[in-house]
């Protein structure tokens, strides 16, 4: 999408234009990382969509998504990536930022992610020696933001995000300064899959390109500051293609290369990459003051990600789910030190089912021919154990009448809220959090234990000991232990306790017995 948040409900009036213009209806699907679309689109669960230039190379390259039409702004259907710094800063040129806060995009984006590593490509760079740290946004809008806050020093952005802030009075863009201007690159697109009916491609094909010709269609575009939809050739993404190219080479940092002194923490993605970084960042601030080292933390698009990264290197500690954990311990060999204490104090918690107030289900039982939405595969509480649950009530995969694997678990709760499910499997502390908002529970598991914090099996015993006293003494009945632990979420909130790999046993025989108590291909097929 080429506007900000707030213009998000300009694409529902797209959308029910287009819809209204072709004779059909169509559903608005809105996800927070470009990865989720592009996995929605692979799997061919929506036919047509607004990404970005840089999704849409690699999305067409692996599954053949096509080019139906472009946005044009300010006459041409080109863009920009931005390097801005707040006005206050006295930093006037990129290489100016080495060693400073940096803020990028999306893993995905073009102008907020390749561009500015590229630019660092060319300098002999990556992100990781260049920047003091870095983080992603996932919000062109949220880095403008975080730059006026100075929460970091400089962020890359969409020229035509940044643009629109600037005309609609945004005091956040007012507060910022660009200090580095990207060639032009061909403009966030309009794509379709192969597999859509040609005369539907053709009908919104013709409701895009004429869209500027009808009352309605023009004051669309004249809020959201755009001519109107052009159609556009493959060749105008090139530049994008080379540049990715050039940084195709970049991998991770060796261990052995890195900086001795600093700690790279990672968490498991619950949530949304902003809310997990204004939720831990506290933490490793207090870490770094109570121990000898410096943190940064590492947030992965996944949890499969958040397992790899501590064999790659990439983290050194990481707080994990029960089978993360797991399979991390499996394929790894890491090892953990400590758990939280949870929300009552046990170090459990427990999965449940949920659904909207208004639904008439009652029970388990009643799923039967429903649709549910679970959080990722990988998740103990979202996935696994709700799958026992419903197994234990004679229900499989295939007797429901839909099913969906979310990468958060407040992404399971909204679908469920939207109606696009009848329920969902979410960690019992999320439910809590949405009972306000029209959900409530119908089923809960027994106690799981709370995941671990787990260290790499080559981290120095003086340095996991140095963690694991800093965090034991973190006590929730003062007030600086509070101001931290509240930050968290629920099950971290009474602090740690030391952990054990046999706190973990349960889990593991319920994996381990899947192809017997099972046997129907509703479990991952892991042998822990």
């Amino acid at each position: 999408m080429i506007t900000p948040v707030d213009t998000v409900k300009y694409y529902q009036e797209i959308i029910d234009y287009i819809g209204g213009r072709v004779g059909v209806p169509v559903q608005m699907v809105h996800r927070r990382t470009y990865d989720e679309m592009d996995r929605l689109l692979e799997r061919g669960e929506v036919k047509i969509a607004f990404i970005c230039s840089a999704p849409y190379i690699k999305d067409r390259e692996k599954f053949g998504v096509e080019l139906l039409v472009a946005p044009s702004v300010n006459g041409s259907p080109k863009y920009h990536s931005y390097v801005i710094v707040h006005t206050d800063s006295p930093i006037k040129a990129f290489p100016e930022l080495k060693g400073k806060a940096f803020a990028f995009t999306d893993p995905k984006s073009n102008s907020g992610k390749i561009y500015p590593t590229y630019l660092l490509k060319t300098m002999g760079y990556t992100p990781e020696r260049f920047f003091g740290r870095f983080q992603y946004s996932y919000s062109h809008n949220k880095s403008v933001e975080m730059v006026a806050k100075k929460i970091v020093d400089g962020a890359a952005v969409e020229s035509i995000v940044y643009e629109y802030m600037r005309k609609t009075g945004s005091p956040y863009a007012r507060q910022t300064k660009i200090i580095k201007r990207s060639p032009p690159f061909g403009i966030p697109p309009v794509v379709v899959t192969r597999d859509i009916d040609p005369l539907l491609k053709s009908k919104v094909k013709d409701a895009f390109l004429t869209m500027r010709e009808t009352a309605k269609g023009k004051a669309i575009l004249e809020a959201m500051m755009i001519d109107g939809f052009v159609e556009v050739p493959d060749k105008s993404y090139d530049g994008i293609r080379e540049m990715d190219r050039a940084i195709a080479g970049v991998s991770p940092i060796a261990r052995k290369v890195r900086d001795k002194k600093t700690v790279r923490f990672g968490v498991i993605p619950r949530d949304n990459p902003r809310i997990m970084y204004e939720k831990y960042q506290p933490l490793l601030d207090y870490l770094s003051t109570k121990t000898p080292y410096a943190y940064e933390l590492v947030l992965k698009k996944n949890y499969e990600e958040a397992v790899n990264a501590l064999a790659t290197g990439e983290t050194d500690v990481a707080l994990l789910g029960p089978l993360t954990y797991l399979e991390a311990r499996a394929k790894h060999g890491v090892i953990c030190i400590l758990k939280p204490r949870g929300a009552d104090g046990n170090a459990r918690y427990k999965s449940v089912i949920i659904k909207r107030k208004d639904d008439p289900l009652k029970s388990l039982s009643d799923l039967k021919g429903k649709s549910v939405a679970f959080a990722s595969s990988k998740s103990t509480s979202g996935n696994l154990v709700p799958r026992y649950l419903l197994a234990s009530y004679g229900i499989h995969l295939e007797d429901l009448k839909g099913y969906a694997n979310f990468d958060f678990h407040d992404s399971v709760v909204k679908a469920v809220l939207k109606g696009q499910y009848s329920a969902g499997a979410v960690r019992d502390s999320v439910a809590r959090k949405y009972m306000k908002s029209g959900i409530e529970m119908i089923a809960e598991s027994e106690a799981i234990p709370t995941g671990p914090l787990v260290v790499w099996p080559g981290m120095h015993p003086s340095r996991t000991e140095s963690i694991k006293r800093a965090l034991l003494a973190l006590n929730p009945a003062d007030d600086g232990g509070q101001r931290i632990l509240k930050r968290l979420d629920e099950e971290f909130r009474n602090g740690f306790i030391e952990a054990s790999d046999g706190d973990y046993e349960g889990i593991r025989s319920q994996i381990n017995a899947v192809p017997q108590t099972c046997g129907r291909g509703c479990h991952p097929k892991i042998r822990l």
